[in-house]
């Protein structure tokens, strides 16, 4: 049994890896996505993997941790309803039967993929459950992504990952200390591509692409399974090496697009690794 529509993946051939798309799937009724299945995966997670945060964090505010009570995950998300939270489960193909089902759908969207960017590497599994009205923070995330609605409805706004959305400055800092949340302009949200989605939809998200998410006044569950190629692994390695580049008094180069590789940069970040420059 196939999850993606076959009529589906010819925009998302024609969109990749450049530009959002929309799919449809139908993962609705898969039982590992049901809210008592994902309470019993947050208890199964390393607890680490399992994080909750606050539904009303600000936009150019950060991904605020809930720690306002002791209740665990696995309550908050059987209360997800009135909780005043989403809690991210992260890298759920730690779990055996979450990693079987990432498998399939990676198989159904490897024919689109592989021509254009190669093989999917780094596959990852993020699933969230979400309170009504959960406002995620204007942020960005480098890797290929599709994000699976499963429950709920929830409007998904997207830009380009360019300036004044993506400033070079924080593509770098990414790639140095891991924040990936974006300074925020209210200008922004007229300029937004808006994408709504209820369950059966699916977007795919290209790689960097800043966006916001909210979601509409019931619970939401999404899967959200990410992934990364060649060229975004050496465009990663680029933006960790440029602020060693201009602290030498060397070129350091902006996000160079798509397909161009950064392959000297790339090249020189491998090598500073190693040197334990970086």
């Amino acid at each position: 049994m196939s999850f993606l529509a076959s009529s589906s993946l010819g925009p998302f051939a024609s969109a990749y890896p450049l530009s959002p798309a929309m799919l449809r799937h139908s993962l609705m009724d898969q039982p590992l996505l049901s809210i008592e299945a994902l309470a019993q995966a947050a208890l199964d997670l390393p607890p680490e993997y399992v994080e909750r945060r606050i539904a009303n964090a600000p936009h150019g505010g950060d991904f605020a941790m809930d720690r306002s009570d002791d209740a665990d995950a696995a309550s908050v998300i059987r209360a997800i309803k009135t909780s005043g939270n989403w809690v991210m489960l992260r890298f759920v193909e730690q779990l055996p039967a979450y990693r079987d089902l990432l498998d399939r759908v990676m198989g159904e969207i490897g024919p689109v993929i592989f021509p254009a960017t190669g093989p999917g590497l780094t596959v990852r599994g993020f699933i969230f459950i979400s309170s009504p009205g959960t406002l995620t923070p204007f942020h960005f995330d480098c890797e290929y992504n599709i994000l699976f609605q499963i429950a709920g409805d929830k409007q998904f706004a997207t830009y380009q990952p360019m300036p004044p959305w993506l400033p070079l400055d924080r593509h770098e800092a990414y790639y140095g200390a891991g924040d990936n949340m974006l300074p925020w302009n209210d200008a922004y949200e007229a300029e937004a591509n808006i994408h709504p989605l209820r369950p059966g939809d699916a977007l795919f998200i290209p790689y960097a692409s800043p966006h916001w998410v909210k979601a509409g006044a019931e619970p939401t569950i999404s899967l959200s399974i990410t992934w990364q190629s060649a060229w975004s692994q050496s465009v990663g390695a680029a933006m960790q090496i440029n602020p060693l580049l201009r602290r030498c008094g060397l070129p350091a180069g902006d996000m160079p697009a798509w397909p161009k590789a950064p392959k000297w940069r790339s090249l020189g970040c491998r090598v500073a690794r190693k040197a334990r420059l970086l």
